[in-house]
């Protein structure tokens, strides 16, 4: 055992324990969740959650839960300009950690926001969290192959799928090759 696990342990607990009170002040509502084909984390949830503080809608989460259970997608964090810079933002995104307990990874930083990405990547490396570094558009498809195992074939695909595996198929392709032929006469 390294002598500064310890130490690091205990920074990490205090940490972690002012994040979750501060985050105390602040609720998630769920607004939406749902999960549809086509959306980047398919077949895993795609989450719309509000964010209150003492019952006041202050921002609002959108959010995808990785189908292996791995990390949280965040696609779009928008807290009021009004409740900007108390930490409503921070204690959100603490919440999202303490409840799913895997790493946050935005989908992508603009510029205005790089600073507050920063500085939660920060505050949650002190408290023993992970948020990972955003992925671009360039990068999704790399990163839902780690899943594809995953998504259901729709039943009409694994129907074609079947029969131009099947014997049969060059007799029926070259059947519908000449009606379509004798469409176009």
């Amino acid at each position: 055992m390294i002598i500064f696990d310890p130490l690091r342990d205990f920074f990490h607990r205090r940490q972690a324990t002012k994040l979750t009170e501060q985050a105390s002040a602040v609720q998630l509502v769920i607004e939406r969740s749902e999960s549809l084909r086509g959306n980047f984390v398919f077949p895993g949830p795609d989450i719309t959650v509000a964010i209150q503080r003492d019952g006041q809608h202050v921002g609002r989460v959108n959010y995808g839960v990785s189908p292996l259970n791995d990390r949280v997608y965040i696609s779009d964090f928008h807290i009021s300009p009004a409740h900007r810079r108390r930490g409503i933002g921070l204690a959100a995104l603490w919440r999202l950690w303490c409840q799913y307990l895997v790493p946050l990874t935005p989908m992508h930083e603009v510029g205005t926001s790089t600073e507050f990405w920063a500085k939660v990547r920060k505050r949650f490396a002190g408290a023993g969290a992970k948020l990972t570094h955003d992925i671009r558009t360039s990068d999704q498809d790399a990163e839902q192959q780690r899943w594809l195992h995953l998504v259901p074939e729709p039943e009409h695909e694994r129907l074609i799928r079947e029969l131009e595996a099947s014997p049969e198929w060059p007799s029926i392709k070259a059947e519908l090759k000449m009606r379509e032929n004798n469409k176009g006469r």
